[in-house]
Order: structure tokens, then sequence, then C-alpha cells
């Protein structure tokens, strides 16, 4: 690997490790205001159970991260009383990008790290110090570093500003039609919601157009995504299944 690369990595992991306290703190108070006194057994609980976790406070910050997201509603709703259903899909998406940094750092190959990868993993994790209200210092150091390297950027070739275009509408599309309503949804089982957050993750983590089709137009034919689409149904949702003309429709624009 790169020295460059591993800096890069480097500087990543040492603002995940500092933005670990911030979400903690802002998660456990949050809480506490929402349910002072059974909190932890409605908030806490239902995640433990699912990633067989004991002790909330040993949580690493992929742990946190799933938290968050599981209570990303009620936490939104109480943040801002005129709330209106799906108003906060920008900041879960942006709190899914930080998880989504987290596994690549966690996983740090060549392959995962770019110049572009890491000034955009940078501007994302300074949204989110002031999102979860992180100490100035910690902001501020961000801001300054995204800066730094965002001015050192080589210039993006016309293709690869075209197919990363193509790309983020893609999944912006997926997300919009369906994921994102599936995720806003109360009546879905646990699992099903899982499997929801799981693939935006995924769709995320996907370089290439050609990957996020395949994955795509596969989900609709697997066994698990029969399931998660059925269960969409029954609450009145969206499944992919109603959205691949779309999809391919794009695709297709895109080759041509």
């Amino acid at each position: 690997m790169k020295k460059e690369t591993i800096k890069e990595y480097t500087i990543l992991y040492q603002y995940l490790l500092l933005l670990k306290e911030p979400t903690y703190i802002f998660l456990i108070q949050v809480f506490q205001h929402l349910s002072p006194e059974h909190w932890w057994e409605r908030y806490i609980e239902p995640v433990l159970h699912y990633e067989r976790k004991e002790n909330f406070k040993y949580l690493d910050f992929s742990d946190l991260l799933n938290v968050f997201k599981t209570n990303w509603n009620a936490i939104f709703k109480y943040l801002d009383k005129r709330y209106q259903k799906y108003k906060y899909d920008n900041e879960y998406k942006l709190v899914n990008r930080v998880h989504r940094i987290r596994t690549i750092v966690a996983h740090a190959n060549e392959n995962d790290m770019s110049p572009f990868i890491f000034v955009d993993s940078l501007s994302n994790l300074l949204d989110y110090s002031k999102l979860i209200h992180a100490h100035a210092n910690i902001s501020q150091k961000l801001e300054l570093d995204w800066m730094k390297y965002r001015q050192a950027l080589p210039e993006k070739n016309k293709n690869a500003i075209k197919d990363e275009a193509i790309r983020e509408n893609i999944i912006r599309i997926i997300e919009k039609d369906v994921l994102l309503k599936a995720k806003s949804c109360d009546t879905l089982p646990p699992g099903i919601r899982l499997s929801i957050d799981r693939t935006i993750m995924r769709i995320h983590s996907m370089r290439t157009v050609e990957e996020i089709v395949g994955f795509f137009n596969g989900a609709i034919k697997s066994d698990r995504g029969q399931i998660v689409q059925e269960s969409l149904y029954k609450n009145g949702l969206l499944g992919f299944d109603d959205i691949k003309d779309k999809i391919n429709k794009t695709y297709e624009s895109y080759k041509h």
C-alpha cells in the first residue's frame, strides 16, 4: 500500500476515534430525554439483541452508528418538533455514509481509497461532527484538513465525472423510491429493516454502475429479496420490482 494511502487511512481512523465519544454522548442525551426511565430498554436493548452485544458502554463506533440508525426516526422527531416524515433523509444518509467510512477504514485496502474518496470522507465527517454537536476543536480541525486536501486534488476526467453522475442518480432513485421510505416505516419487522439498512450500505459501497445494477436485478430474483419485497407490499410500500424499468432505462441511457 502506498504511503499516501496509509496516511489517508490513518487520518480517517483518528477522526473516527475522536467522534466516538461525542456520538455516545449525543445518543444518551437524546434517549434520556425521550424516555427518562426506560431509555435503555426502549432504544438500546433491541439493537443489542440483533447485534448480539451485551454492554452498550463498550460498543465500537460501528455499533453506535447502528443504534443511531435504528432509532433515527425517534431521534429526529425529538430534535425538531415540526418533524415531518422523510424530512431528515439527508441526515440519515449522512449517518450511513459515516458508517460506510468506518467500514472502509476497518477493512483498509488500496482499492477502496483514493484522494477523492478521502476528501469526500473528510467532508462527511465534518458534517457529521456538526450534526452530533462534537466539540468545536474537532469540527475546526476537520474543516482545515478538508480544505487542505481538497485544494490538492487532481482534476477528474470527463468520463469519470459522467460515470459518477449516473451512479449517484441510480442510487438516488433506489433510495428515494424504496429504501428510505422503508427505513422510516415503523411497522416493518426489525429483521426486514435491518436488511434494508444493509442494502443501503451495500449499494453505496459499490464503485461502478454495472455493479449496482447487477446487484439490484439480482436482489429482485433472490429468495431474501422476495421476502423483503413481500413485507414492503404488506406495509403499502414499493419494492425493487416496481422501479426496475426506471433503473434499467437509466442504465441503458448510460451505456449509449
